[in-house]
């Protein structure tokens, strides 16, 4: 008989970085269902508390402290919750999504931008796998409070969504850069 994993439901959070509405191809071309959940101390006890038991001496840690630019703690912790596009069952690829609803339970079809607040339905899995750990895999997610995603600058653009500002000079002079194809680099010197 397989052993259930029990799902759990972290508390509220702040999400960075969510790829929820589609999954993030960049390293897998499956593609990964992902968010970051940024917790206070207080919050990520109720999380550890579940993850610590299945560590087991693993490595991975999905638990993180967050650091500031000067890499020191901010009393933050950063949990990775992650999801499989594509999962293999008995041969077979079979895709999967994970189920966004509103605190109502309504579905959610709003693109969920960084900062929105959610909680997530989540299973902790120990693997053993590389040097050992445990992942959360994302089941659900409640939207509590939606800050939604609205892609940034389109970069090439004929105005780069600035609009002409007749108030302001140019800030530069025009200049021509030179290179010397025949010049050479001295190790161990600045360049």
């Amino acid at each position: 008989m397989v052993k259930k994993i029990p799902v759990n439901i972290s508390p509220i959070g702040v999400s960075s970085y969510p790829y929820l509405n589609k999954p993030d191809t960049c390293f897998d071309d499956d593609g990964i269902y992902h968010v970051e959940m940024l917790f206070t101390k207080k919050e990520v006890k109720l999380i550890q508390d579940i993850v610590e038991p299945l560590m087991d001496g693993g490595f991975y840690n999905p638990i993180k402290p967050e650091l500031d630019e000067d890499d020191k703690p901010t009393g933050r912790y950063i949990v990775r919750f992650k999801m499989r596009a594509i999962m293999k069952i008995n041969g077979e690829r079979v895709s999967q999504k994970p189920i966004l609803t509103d605190t109502t339970g309504n579905p959610v079809i709003s693109n969920i931008g960084s900062g929105s607040k959610l909680r997530i339905a989540y299973q902790a899995v120990p693997f053993d796998a590389g040097n050992g750990g445990v992942t959360l895999r994302m089941k659900a997610v409640r939207v509590v409070e939606l800050v939604k995603y609205i892609p940034g600058v389109q970069w090439g653009v004929d105005d780069e969504g600035f609009e002409e500002d007749k108030t302001s000079e140019s800030v530069g002079d025009e200049f021509e850069i030179t290179l010397d194809t025949n010049a050479t680099v001295d190790e161990g010197k600045n360049f």
